[in-house]
């Protein structure tokens, strides 16, 4: 299944705020820890574009002003972030993360969270990534 870097925290934050019990809980909470490792790696690379294209001192360091990074070119920067935001973070569909990913799938479908705005869209996304699974739910 594909998701885009974009679409990986809210999706982690919606899951993390239902209400569940029992085994549903538990396939949830394993999915959002592949979600957390990817989110990981996307900072990772978040900081090695600040670095990257910060203000430089004299010594070759990344400026910084307070906690903030003085970016150089933040046209070229933001091109770049955005392209790794879009990026896609593909989970493997294989058969050890199929109940899991089912299990998810189902969470999705039967929310009975409203949503609106914004958040309808990405829950439009979210839906999309699990409506084109390789393999039937059997979980």
């Amino acid at each position: 299944m594909k998701l885009k870097n974009n679409d990986i925290r809210s999706l982690a934050n919606f899951l993390a705020e239902e209400k569940l019990a029992g085994k549903t809980s538990r396939m949830r909470t394993r999915f959002i820890k592949i979600l957390e490792d990817r989110l990981k790696e996307v900072e990772e690379f978040r900081i090695e574009l600040l670095e990257k294209y910060a203000k430089k001192d004299d010594k070759g360091k990344a400026v910084l002003n307070g906690n903030q990074y003085e970016i150089e070119d933040r046209e070229i920067f933001s091109y770049e972030y955005n392209e790794l935001m879009e990026e896609e973070f593909i989970i493997d569909e294989t058969e050890s993360k199929r109940e899991m990913i089912t299990h998810v799938k189902r969470i999705l479908e039967n929310t009975e969270k409203v949503f609106s705005g914004m958040e309808a869209f990405d829950y439009d996304r979210w839906c999309e990534a699990f409506e084109n699974l390789t393999y039937e739910d059997k979980a």
